[in-house]
């Protein structure tokens, strides 16, 4: 009997789904030091080399848990959302987003943060993440600064570079700490910092909606 293309594409999609998950355990457990192929594909149920088949390499498959966290965490749809609106309604939306992204899988985050410390390919490959995180945050700003709601001394480049820092992983999972706060509560905290760099208060659709902002694809690989 010949299997349908159909039952193969979506066994070799199970076959994914399942080496990402195991090396997802394998890389909050033990760390990038202690990440075995070996072992995450006894976790997986696979060969090392169905691995590299697919992966192609360490990096390879790491590039592949980043993208599913990107993709669990639903972050490109939930930016993509906050633009509706006014630009100080759309920031906060954005604000919301970050927190809401940050909130899904914490212990990874922090893994492969410390990771790329110490790993350039590691940080080439989490520095375009936040690269495209940076130029989403950038066009929210400059949506502010049309609007003269960016508060001096700060221009829009200077208000992204703040709001970058403000709402990067970092400061976000310090602040949830201290506050003893899960991250989808940070978004008040957050919003009333960053007020005093822009005017984020409502001025009842006065800035004008949509998307003038610009748009994106989603994180750069």
């Amino acid at each position: 009997m010949v299997e349908k293309p159909g039952l193969r594409a979506a066994a070799a999609e199970r076959t994914r789904r399942a080496i990402v998950a195991a090396a997802r355990r394998h890389l909050v457990e033990s760390g990038y030091a202690g990440f075995g192929m070996e072992r995450v594909a006894e976790e997986a149920g696979v060969t090392r080399v169905t691995i590299y088949r697919r992966f192609g390499s360490k990096l390879g498959l790491l590039e592949a848990v980043a993208d599913d966290l990107a993709a669990r965490s639903r972050v490109v749809p939930l930016l993509a959302d906050a633009e509706a609106g006014d630009a100080a309604a759309a920031f906060r939306a954005m604000v919301s987003g970050l927190c809401a992204f940050w909130g899904t899988d914490p212990d990874l985050f922090r893994r492969l943060i410390s990771l790329a410390a110490v790993d350039p390919e590691a940080q080439e490959l989490l520095g375009s993440r936040e690269r495209w995180r940076y130029g989403r945050i950038t066009a929210f700003v400059e949506r502010l600064a049309a609007a003269g709601r960016v508060r001096a001394p700060f221009d829009a480049l200077g208000a992204a570079a703040v709001v970058g820092a403000v709402t990067s992983f970092p400061a976000c999972d310090e602040m949830a700490a201290r506050l003893g706060v899960g991250f989808a509560e940070l978004d008040g905290p957050l919003t009333a910092l960053l007020a005093s760099v822009a005017d984020l208060d409502a001025r009842g659709g006065a800035d004008g909606g949509g998307t003038d902002g610009g748009g994106g694809t989603g994180p750069a690989r």
